[in-house]
């Protein structure tokens, strides 16, 4: 019989599951509706490119437009706007300028309509 090269690591998280079901039972609630989200209400099932780097990159900014519809359906629209021209970046104001007028604009707009 083999074993799997992660055989030690399963049995270390099977023990630390036994001391603490509660904990993991907390993770659940809090980390695994994201994922179920992202997978099976928006579809995002695999990656479309192919290296780690680019993966990343893609999980980035899956996560990113995650976290930009809550905060819109948590604040709201004008809120996330007031916000935004409130915000005091520590990036150069010419680069953020772009983003603010362009980009954001656009994304929020693609949200809505």
């Amino acid at each position: 019989m083999d074993r799997s090269q992660y055989a030690d690591a399963v049995e270390q998280n099977h023990q630390r599951y036994q001391a603490n079901p509660q904990l993991y039972r907390k993770r659940q609630e809090i980390n695994e509706h994201i994922f179920g989200t992202i997978k099976r209400k928006w579809g995002y099932n695999y990656t479309n490119l192919i290296g780690l780097e680019k993966v990343n990159g893609e999980h980035s900014l899956i996560m990113l437009v995650y976290n930009i519809k809550r905060s819109i359906n948590i604040l709201g629209v004008p809120d996330i706007i007031a916000k935004l021209k409130a915000w005091n970046s520590p990036f150069k104001r010419k680069g953020l300028f772009l983003i603010r007028t362009t980009y954001i604009k656009l994304f929020l707009a693609s949200i809505l309509f």
